[in-house]
């Protein structure tokens, strides 16, 4: 794949990048130049515009806003360029008022239950993916306002759907974190928005790839993943495949694998997360680990048959409830395993959801190996908590 010269983005356009060199399970790439996304372009001038489409040969915006946030805030100086503007609201929850684009976040989990709240306008997504399969229609742009809640769910939804692994689609998700925050900064004087702001939860002023992890955990487990879920939605199979050759390239590299797996236990979270987020006693509920041990950020794991693996915990978050970990060395046969294990309430409040998931290379034999372990493991841990697992 040739590689391009990197695009600037238009000056005042927060949260934009590309959408690129994302991996696939089958050896394959997002390919650079086809795909990118940002918050509301509103705030750019006509000469930036169209600077931004000389260089980047850009043909479509996908608007994520609703028809208020439109009409009062505008899409700056792309209006009056020659890049189509197609507008796909995603809806969301009853707003403040008419006029108004914000609506509360309610719920133990606030973002991933406002995201599963996307997940009820079918139209919506199917809009989305004929707008981007549409002839001539890439290179697009998907944006909303903060340009991380609606336009991340449908990057997710519809990357996932064609086969890119999650740890990316949650590390580009996680881009540019400091933008979101000047964003939603940036509220509190437009239209649409202003001190109403205030009844955003402390969530919405980041972005963390394990509240994305959640979600698509959830979509698995209410509809069994994002591809079916999209079929659901009346999108053929032939569309989600002619747009996977679009935006996708071979990658001339080893291919990665991908184990994810979700398990819905009745416990509350924080006995939930008590147990799977104690990095040191992963022996408790992993039925292959004998003991373990941690010392500063490294853990060691014996196996009953007295092997060791050592892993490095690379990030622990107990307010988030996630934690990630690389596997440095051990009798596994594998490279590039990195894994990320996160909890979180139901939407209702009533008992927890745990998606664990990894990327690897390994031989076909040793990826079926770990799927079993993490199924076995997360039926292990719902024993622990005297609780029956739902798993996928």
């Amino acid at each position: 794949m040739n590689a391009r010269r990197a695009i600037r983005g238009p000056e005042g356009l927060l949260g934009f990048r590309a959408v690129a060199g994302l991996r696939t399970t089958d050896g394959r790439v997002v390919a650079d130049g086809t795909l990118y996304r940002s918050a509301t372009p509103q705030f750019v001038d006509r000469a930036e515009a169209g600077r931004f489409v000389a260089e980047s040969g850009l043909r479509t915006i996908v608007d994520l806003r609703l028809g208020q946030e439109v009409r009062n805030e505008g899409s700056g100086g792309f209006t009056d360029s020659d890049v189509a503007i197609v507008n796909v609201p995603f809806a969301i929850r009853r707003t403040l008022e008419p006029d108004s684009a914000v609506a509360p976040m309610p719920g133990p989990d606030p973002l991933v239950g406002t995201y599963l709240n996307y997940l009820s306008d079918r139209d919506g997504f199917a809009r989305l993916v004929a707008a981007l399969s549409a002839p001539d229609a890439l290179p697009a742009l998907i944006h909303c306002t903060v340009g991380k809640d609606r336009t991340g769910v449908a990057y997710a939804v519809l990357l996932d759907a064609v086969g890119v692994l999650r740890s990316d689609i949650c590390a580009n998700y996680a881009r540019q974190s400091e933008d979101v925050a000047a964003m939603m900064g940036r509220l509190r004087a437009m239209a649409s928005y202003g001190d109403a702001v205030d009844v955003y939860p402390e969530q919405a002023y980041r972005a963390d790839p394990a509240v994305l992890l959640r979600f698509l955990g959830w979509l698995d487990h209410l509809h069994g993943g994002s591809r079916a879920y999209l079929l659901a939605c009346g999108v053929a199979e032939s569309e989600l495949d002619a747009l996977a050759e679009m935006i996708l390239r071979p990658a001339g590299e080893t291919t990665p694998a991908q184990v994810s797996r979700t398990a819905v236990v009745p416990a509350p979270v924080e006995r939930t997360w008590a147990v799977a987020g104690d990095v040191g006693a992963v022996h408790r509920w992993v039925p292959a680990i004998a003991d373990c041990s941690v010392a500063g950020d490294v853990r060691t794991a014996t196996f009953a048959d007295g092997g060791r693996a050592t892993e490095r915990i690379d990030h622990h978050d107990d307010p988030g409830r996630s934690y990630a970990y690389t596997y440095l060395d051990g009798p596994i046969p594998m490279d590039s395993y990195t894994s990320t294990l996160t909890v979180g309430p139901r939407p209702d409040g009533a008992g927890s959801i745990v998606v664990w998931n990894a990327t690897l290379q390994a031989e076909p034999v040793v990826v079926a190996a770990i799927a079993g372990l993490y199924e076995a493991s997360l039926a292990e841990l719902a024993v622990v908590l005297g609780e029956s697992a739902q798993l996928r």
